[in-house]
């Protein structure tokens, strides 16, 4: 089995797991019974466009904007320099998802910054019901108007942004912000909206998130996914820091007995990418957008040759960059906070040079 069959199969059986999670959410359980019919077709549409040597990605990475309202220590996002530029139109976001669920992707992931302060993008993911949005915020800008989109539309998930322990989290995000999480989730359990949280894992807090007793908490008011994000480390001089080869193997170990255990869906990103033959990045599992319409092989990966502001979706998928990274995919193994990419630099700038 090649490794996209391995990779849709994947996607399948997450989202039968999830039909069962949320039986006791009759407007959830709609929403995923449609993202699922259109995951089956996808799937097809994809096989096609790679007969024609185009691979489209199932998952589509979002940096939605650059604004947001917290300054969280370590933040990729905000200190990776990149340059400035205008972000993308409302009328362009919309056209984009048009594009890429015509071509086969089945699930979008908006992060930020803070995708809450990026309307045009959930309002237009909103609108793709047949798409799964998977939302990853903050947690302290929730009110009347958010838990009302997020009722009223289901495809959309909620992911809150927790570090580990009460302290912990608010010692990287700001005093009190567990607390306005903690009254968000409490909030969506009464609304019976199903949610997700994301937690930043590396070796400075493996132990802590992955120990007996530490998720249920988050059980109990409702979460039913969990995405442990492999910690990416801005510079050698960090004070948090990224997983060992042990540590990665200890996460996809606890994230399969977890999610066997029908308490939630746990997923370690990106997770034993072995399994895939390599790299699942430059569109063999997923690509990246910037902020500014940049088609880019991952989030931790800046690198670009086609500007989605210009071309169409299905033309940047033939970038030469992407086609290159994808043909040297068995070569690139995990790295430096599971981003294989991470070194390659001057290898990749090679590549784009060569192309200029």
């Amino acid at each position: 089995m090649n490794y996209q069959n391995i990779f849709d199969t994947h996607i399948a059986g997450t989202l039968k797991l999830a039909t069962g999670l949320l039986s006791k959410y009759p407007k959830s359980i709609k929403a995923l019974l449609k993202i699922s019919a259109h995951e089956a077709k996808a799937k097809k549409i994809r096989s096609k466009w790679l007969d024609e040597g185009i691979c489209v990605p199932p998952l589509l990475i979002v940096s939605t904007t650059q604004s947001c309202n917290l300054k969280c220590k370590g933040c990729y996002s905000a200190n990776v320099c990149r340059e400035s530029k205008t972000e993308l139109a409302k009328e362009r976001i919309a056209e984009l998802l048009d594009e890429a669920s015509t071509v086969g992707c089945s699930t979008v992931l908006l992060a930020g910054g803070e995708p809450l302060l990026a309307p045009d993008w959930m309002n237009s993911a909103a609108e793709h019901n047949e798409l799964l949005g998977l939302v990853f915020i903050n947690g302290t800008l929730f009110d009347e108007r958010w838990y009302e989109f997020f009722s009223s539309h289901r495809n959309m998930i909620v992911l809150f942004s927790v570090e580990g322990s009460h302290e912990r989290t608010d010692g990287r995000r700001g005093s009190g912000v567990i607390e306005k999480i903690k009254a968000a989730m409490t909030e969506l359990q009464k609304r019976k909206i199903p949610f997700g949280i994301s937690i930043t894992t590396g070796s400075h807090n493996i132990d802590e998130v992955i120990c007996e007793g530490f998720i249920d908490p988050y059980i109990e008011l409702g979460c039913r996914l969990v995405i442990h994000v492999e910690y990416v480390p801005i510079s050698e001089n960090d004070e948090l820091l990224p997983l060992s080869e042990i540590e990665k193997a200890c996460l996809s170990e606890y994230c399969y007995m977890q999610s066997r255990s029908g308490k939630a869906i746990f997923i370690a990103f990106p997770g034993n990418e072995d399994v895939y033959g390599g790299c699942l990045a430059a569109g063999r599992g997923f690509l990246h957008i910037s902020t500014f319409g940049l088609l880019e092989p991952c989030p931790f990966a800046p690198y670009s040759d086609r500007d989605l502001s210009k071309i169409s979706f299905i033309e940047a998928l033939k970038s030469p960059l992407l086609n290159a990274l994808r043909a040297e995919a068995n070569s690139l193994h995990e790295g430096v906070g599971g981003c294989s990419l991470r070194n390659k630099e001057a290898w990749i700038s090679k590549i784009l040079s060569e192309e200029s």
